[in-house]
């Protein structure tokens, strides 16, 4: 005779997989109805604002093409963007220490839209250079005060969902862009017989929804900085004290960026030479990459609690691996776009607990700081790595590129384990691991 479930909380382990899935679900939705209202007015911005961050992703190199760009131009204008973020992390994080969010995040967003609409309109090299520099500063105080913001409106209980959360909104409005913006530009370019004038118009579209960011995030009712964090400082004792932990959380990263700023930049360019494919089949391929990054990211806190944040960031890592194999070697399009999708969705499970374990394993006061290096570290080697891929695919093509990139994910994730491999503990009594703050590492 089966025995009862007396625990209400607990899947009947005689049902099976179905008791578990439905236990799992149920705690899933129960971590994320936890989120602060602040938090859930930050995400929205942010869906708000990538709307129009994806719309150029997808778009914008296919746009200078069309205007006679190399790939070495291209990537030249894709690495500005890069230095942008680079220059501004470090004061972004300062100001971000000693006055409100609000009023940095509303000026961020009207002057993050009129740089966008200069680069959509003046298709001169030097401007476009110095306007993606200016994008790239702005968009910086967005990716700077994210992770405080989650650790300053969240509990440790809910808080790994609530950065896979905000990964997976971004992925969400990258999914919305992707599907709609080619179809578009092939629209108003019929319409208009211009496509130049197709592209340039749909830009135009996504810069218009990001000033709908304003909404939300003038209802956020974010408290002032605290006096620890206030206490932040960019000083040279700090990284004599810290030192080995700020490179510990920035060398993986760096490399995991220099490998993906190769190649990633590139890959509609990719879909266009090697297979010929119009903008809008280009733009419906990003939808379902994005689709299977949002799938990812919503899966992380899932797959951490099995196998811990760190375990789950190498592994998927590793395993996305053979699909950029596919990517460098095949020229048969269905097996193509299915290791584009898989690829990408393993590629970007990890991304946000990342930050979540870097968050975790920061101190307070130095939390603006450590989101700025990740952003430093990412952006700069993405910078470089951008710049370097444009005229190396120019120069060699997409296979030996990719070959380069697939060396550097290796040895990105063997360092990130051997960093961080005794960094958190399997539970002994319950579910998860609890992370090891890096003092007692």
């Amino acid at each position: 005779m089966p025995r009862l479930n007396t625990n209400l909380h607990k899947p009947v382990s005689e049902n099976g997989k179905v008791g578990n899935f439905i236990y799992s679900f149920k705690d899933y939705l129960s971590h994320l109805k936890m989120f602060s209202r602040n938090a859930r007015l930050f995400l929205t911005g942010m869906f708000l604002v990538w709307i129009n961050f994806q719309i150029f992703n997808v778009l914008f190199n296919l746009y200078l093409k069309e205007f006679g760009f190399n790939e070495g131009q291209i990537g030249l204008i894709n690495s500005s963007r890069g230095v942008g973020m680079t220059l501004m992390a470090i004061p972004a994080a300062i100001i971000l220490s000693r006055i409100r969010l609000k009023p940095i995040l509303l000026v961020g967003c009207l002057l993050l839209a009129g740089f966008s609409f200069v680069m959509s309109t003046y298709v001169d090299f030097f401007i476009i250079v110095t306007f993606s520099i200016l994008n790239g500063m702005m968009l910086a105080f967005y990716r700077v005060a994210s992770g405080p913001f989650f650790m300053r409106n969240s509990t440790p209980k809910e808080r790994t969902y609530l950065f896979s959360s905000s990964f997976a909104v971004l992925m969400l409005a990258g999914m919305t862009a992707s599907a709609g913006s080619g179809e578009i530009v092939t629209l108003i370019g019929g319409a208009v017989g211009d496509i130049i004038e197709g592209y340039r118009y749909t830009l135009y579209i996504g810069i218009t929804v990001s000033l709908f960011t304003l909404i939300p995030i003038m209802k956020i009712k974010a408290s002032a900085p605290s006096q620890e964090e206030k206490r932040f400082s960019f000083a040279w004792s700090k990284f004599k004290e810290r030192g080995r932990f700020y490179f510990k959380i920035s060398f993986a990263n760096f490399i995991v960026g220099l490998g993906a700023g190769l190649i990633i930049p590139f890959l509609n360019l990719y879909f266009k030479d090697r297979f010929n494919l119009s903008p809008d089949t280009i733009g419906w391929f990003f939808f379902c990459v994005t689709a299977a990054m949002f799938v990812g990211s919503l899966s992380g806190p899932i797959l951490a609690k099995r196998l811990g944040l760190v375990r789950t960031v190498v592994y998927t890592e590793l395993v996305s691996i053979p699909f950029l194999l596919i990517l460098a070697y095949s020229y048969y399009l269905p097996l193509v776009f299915v290791a584009f999708v898989l690829r990408g969705g393993l590629m970007n499970l990890g991304a946000p607990i990342v930050n979540n374990v870097s968050m975790e394993l920061s101190r307070k006061n130095e939390q603006g700081l450590v989101n700025a290096l990740l952003m430093i570290t990412w952006t700069a080697s993405w910078m470089v790595a951008t710049a370097v891929g444009g005229y190396m695919i120019e120069k060699f093509g997409y296979t030996f590129t990719m070959n380069i990139t697939i060396v550097l994910y290796i040895i990105s994730a063997v360092t990130y384990y051997g960093f961080f491999k005794k960094a958190e503990k399997k539970n002994e009594n319950s579910p998860g691991w609890t992370i090891v703050r890096e003092d007692a590492v």
